[in-house]
């Protein structure tokens, strides 16, 4: 799953999905991006990024299978991450070169080193700005109506960015802890400068490293994790992963929405002829599909009369205070959602999900054909006004 533009831009990011449930996924060449040999530095390299050991062995063994040669490494401490420079065959296109390596480890970004000029403009893009600025959010955010669930990998509570709000966190896997990137992504969009004050998030960490499947969380954790919501009264829950339907979870899910659990998941990032992917999938959980800045939906999104709204989604620049990372895909749009719920005084007592879908259609600003469609749902949700402070 490709996250970042190109590997200049890839420095400042960090691959957020490790496997198939993350409803997240890297941006990679935009519209119109071309590589031509005069535009990158070295046609016969391209770079990877990887986050861990095992993706760095991993994208070796890869490369070592296609005849490919590691020429260097560098560890980039500051951004947690580490690039190596892949020399390829003769005759292998660079195209060709990142299409194998990243379907060999798909917790890889892997980029030609594209070449960049000065090009001077006025201004400059901060954290999340543009996100904030196309949801209409107030400028210094709203006060958490109600606490906020959030069911994802473990979240880094000593993050900067989330000094001011009161983190609850439980492991639902037996093992060792894994990496915390993903779902501190999510509690920072949540409770980062300009969203939710004065919030409580609980963290159910439900991914663990499974033998020869990597990072994946099951359905029994995912199960657990509802639960414990439940029992702590957790009202709003962000799910940012997807996977197949499980009729387990259909049934915990249907139970946690009966008791008034108002579920946002993402719609998963498999491309516009992708099933259904769950928990988005049913009907009582609010579906969100990512957009870009010019409310142009994600190509990779999941498409489908499920959709319900649309969030930012491409390329969001996120500052958790100890790292920067440029992040894409529907699981990095599903918090701006949760949020905007989350914060709105007048759903702080609206406990069933029709009602609070009905309420997003009523405030959502059309993207695509009038009524709800298949691409973005009701449209592009809007924060404005919302806040009880």
């Amino acid at each position: 799953m490709p996250i970042i533009q190109v590997i200049a831009r890839a420095i400042a990011a960090t691959s957020l999905c490790s496997a198939m449930l993350f409803g997240c996924a890297p941006s990679d060449d935009g519209p119109g991006a071309v590589s031509t040999p005069s535009n990158v530095l070295d046609p016969q390299q391209v770079f990877a990024l990887v986050s861990d050991d095992t993706s760095e062995s991993d994208i070796r063994t890869a490369a070592a299978s296609e005849g490919y040669r590691v020429l260097d490494r560098t560890h980039l401490a500051g951004l947690g991450l580490t690039m190596l420079s892949i020399e390829m065959t003769p005759g292998v296109s660079g195209k060709e070169a990142i299409n194998r390596l990243e379907s060999a480890v798909p917790a890889s970004v892997v980029g030609v080193n594209h070449i960049y000029r000065p090009q001077q403009q006025s201004g400059t893009t901060g954290t999340l700005d543009y996100a904030g600025e196309m949801m209409k959010w107030p400028q210094n955010g709203c006060r958490a109506q109600t606490p906020v669930g959030i069911i994802d990998t473990r979240i880094d509570t000593q993050a900067p960015a989330l000094g001011s709000a009161k983190i609850v966190t439980r492991q639902f896997f037996d093992g060792p802890a894994t990496a915390a990137d993903h779902g501190t992504n999510v509690a920072t969009v949540l409770a980062g400068t300009g969203r939710l004050t004065d919030v409580t998030l609980y963290g159910a960490d439900v991914f663990g490293r499974e033998e020869g499947v990597g990072l994946a969380a099951g359905a029994d954790a995912l199960i657990k994790a509802l639960d414990w919501m439940a029992d702590e009264n957790v009202r709003f829950v962000n799910l940012a992963l997807a996977g197949p339907y499980n009729k387990l979870l259909d049934l915990a899910v249907d139970r946690a929405a009966k008791r008034g659990m108002i579920l946002v998941a993402a719609v998963g990032n498999d491309g516009p002829r992708a099933d259904p992917l769950y928990p988005a999938g049913f009907e009582s959980v609010i579906a969100v599909t990512a957009v870009d800045v010019n409310g142009g939906i994600y190509r990779k999104a999941v498409r489908g009369p499920h959709v319900d709204v649309a969030a930012p989604g491409v390329d969001i620049l996120l500052d958790t205070g100890s790292a920067t990372r440029l992040v894409s895909g529907t699981s990095i749009a599903t918090p701006f959602v949760t949020a905007r719920l989350v914060g709105d005084q007048s759903l702080k007592n609206v406990r069933s999900v029709d009602g609070v879908r009905e309420h997003l259609a009523a405030t959502s600003t059309e993207l695509g054909a009038p009524g709800r469609d298949s691409l973005f749902g009701y449209g592009l949700v809007i924060a404005e006004g919302i806040c009880g402070n």
